[in-house]
């Protein structure tokens, strides 16, 4: 290609939508085994922000790292809308975090330790689970429990349901004396008519 060519063709490339430089972990570097999920509390051990707690918002598991709560904030410049074309804002989001830069929080010291998962056999079910355990002791770290209210939806009854008695009613008693198919004119419609087993 020509160079003139080619720098038109910058010229028109638009790098907002086409960043210039993308932030993006090999599939061979991003972490296989989180120890840390949605709803821990952590400790950040460096960065702007060393010394404090929060708890994780969101695990960006692509980028090896987290969004928590209220920590390492940064202003965004929102342009101006369709509808105001006037006013340009600037909001205060969470940056993400890297995960080597925080550490869960043992739940009865309240200090930052590190984890690893261990197989413990269930006794009521017998089944093998996987939990944290804080390294050198017993002390397990729980995970969070989901908020379920927070996903749970109210049902609404709809003219097209079908009501609970129509869903119970029996529609269909089998007869020994009745074949389940339809009639054997019907079949030999279906019935392939090049086959030999005919």
């Amino acid at each position: 290609m020509q160079p003139s060519l080619v720098a038109s063709m910058r010229r028109m490339i638009n790098t907002k939508l086409q960043p210039t430089r993308v932030k993006y972990v090999a599939p061979k570097d991003q972490i296989q085994m989180w120890r840390i999920v949605r709803g821990d509390e952590v400790f950040i051990t460096s960065g702007k922000e060393k010394g404090k707690t929060g708890t994780v918002k969101k695990v960006l598991r692509s980028l090896n790292s987290l969004l928590i709560t209220d920590r390492n904030m940064v202003t965004k410049h929102i342009r101006p809308q369709a509808e105001d074309p006037t006013k340009a804002t600037k909001i205060q989001i969470e940056a993400p975090i890297h995960v080597s830069n925080v550490s869960l929080i043992d739940p009865q010291t309240r200090q930052p330790v590190k984890t690893h998962y261990r197989s413990i056999v269930n006794a009521t079910t017998g089944k093998s689970e996987r939990k944290r355990f804080v390294v050198g002791t017993e002390v397990e770290v729980p995970k969070p429990k989901a908020d379920i209210a927070k996903y749970k939806l109210e049902r609404v009854d709809s003219p097209k349901d079908t009501s609970a008695k129509d869903a119970r009613e029996v529609t269909f008693i089998p007869d020994i004396n009745v074949p389940p198919f339809p009639s054997s004119s019907i079949l030999d419609e279906l019935r392939n008519p090049y086959s030999k087993f005919r």
